[in-house]
């Protein structure tokens, strides 16, 4: 069972739901200029990193991985967040909100993935998706009022708990499976041949 997983950006985008959770409670909105300029040159700087992994990967000849193109929309998006800071400023609850849906969205892959190896957790992964999907679209399309400020910050930290916790169960699901199968607890004709699993956020 060959099981990758790019768990690096989901750390990355949990560290930046958990600062800018903090950061939304302490500083005012209008001080955020360069908050998000710092943001706008760290989502450029993992775009070039993906490029950079996807020419140092030894098995590039396979016609479903876009981490080249991924890599290369992620600078552009940088650039984008770097250029109009000042916009996203002014609305920053509604684009962040709408990163944390797709953000979520992407992440339903992994219970899938979970779901095709008949892992039991599978059902707690796609609750750990759905529930901030929902979230961020209310966060959207709903006037809060009052309620906004701890709504957005819970939600933040909802969906950074859960991009931490998928890459920790990942890793543990990953070693004991391949205990299992070396102990030959898995028979090679029920294992999976390949489970590729990629967290493209």
């Amino acid at each position: 069972m060959n099981i990758k997983i790019e768990n690096w950006k989901l750390i990355v985008l949990s560290a930046f739901y958990f600062i800018f959770a903090f950061v939304s409670f302490s500083v005012e909105a209008q001080e955020f200029l360069s908050f998000f300029r710092i943001a706008g040159i760290v989502i450029a700087i993992v775009g070039a990193l993906q490029i950079l992994t996807y020419f140092l990967k030894k098995d590039y000849m396979k016609p479903q991985d876009f981490s080249f193109s991924l890599g290369l929309l992620l600078i552009f998006a940088g650039l984008v967040v770097l250029a109009k800071a000042d916009f996203i400023v002014t609305n920053y609850r509604p684009v962040i909100g709408t990163v944390v849906v797709l953000d979520s969205i992407l992440r339903m892959q992994y219970s899938m993935n979970l779901l095709r190896v008949n892992d039991d957790k599978w059902q707690l992964h796609t609750i750990l998706a759905v529930v901030p999907i929902i979230m961020g679209i209310v966060l959207v399309l709903v006037d809060l009022g009052g309620l906004l400020e701890n709504y957005f910050s819970f939600l933040l930290l909802l969906d950074g708990a859960a991009n931490l916790y998928t890459v920790m169960y990942y890793r543990s699901f990953v070693k004991n499976y391949e205990r299992k199968q070396r102990q030959g607890d898995i028979g090679m004709k029920d294992a999976p041949q390949e489970v590729i699993v990629k967290e493209e956020a």
